[in-house]
């Protein structure tokens, strides 16, 4: 395996694991009653139900860009949007509130998602920019 390969892998596992994260805190966590403001008819308690599910969605997609190697990039970089989104969206619940809620102290399940995501960022991005310093050099190559 090859190390675009492993970050793909690795950026896979960040989503993975951020998403387990918000399921769990939906279902578990007490994140299911959870309804102060809406925004298009999703309140926090519905964000982290999509959260949990575009997770799931696009660390399958990852790890199926690995046997279709045109679905890399596409699927890298919905999963480096995914997680600075969710990074973003608790930086905002830390300050500002985020529709109606805000967030204090460092639960167990915060950390594990913000390092998830953070593993997500730093290997999904090194993995973009690998692909693009790779691709001027693969064009040289197929020109001579």
């Amino acid at each position: 395996m090859d190390s675009r390969s492993r970050l793909i892998l690795i950026g896979a596992a960040g989503v993975l694991v951020s998403g387990y994260m918000h399921f769990y805190l939906y279902f578990w966590g007490g994140y299911r009653d959870i309804s102060v403001d809406r925004i298009a008819g999703i309140d926090l308690s519905r964000s982290f139900a999509l959260n949990a599910i575009a997770g799931l969605v696009i660390a399958e997609l990852l790890v199926l860009s690995l046997r279709f190697d045109r679905w890399a990039k596409p699927a890298a970089v919905l999963g480096l949007l995914f997680a600075l989104g969710a990074i973003g969206a608790y930086a905002l619940a830390r300050t500002s509130g985020l529709l109606g809620f805000s967030e204090s102290g460092w639960s167990t399940e915060a950390v594990i998602s913000k390092a998830a995501e953070l593993v997500a960022v730093l290997s999904l991005g090194a993995f973009l920019l690998t692909s693009a310093r790779a691709a001027p050099r693969r064009a040289a190559t197929s020109a001579d």
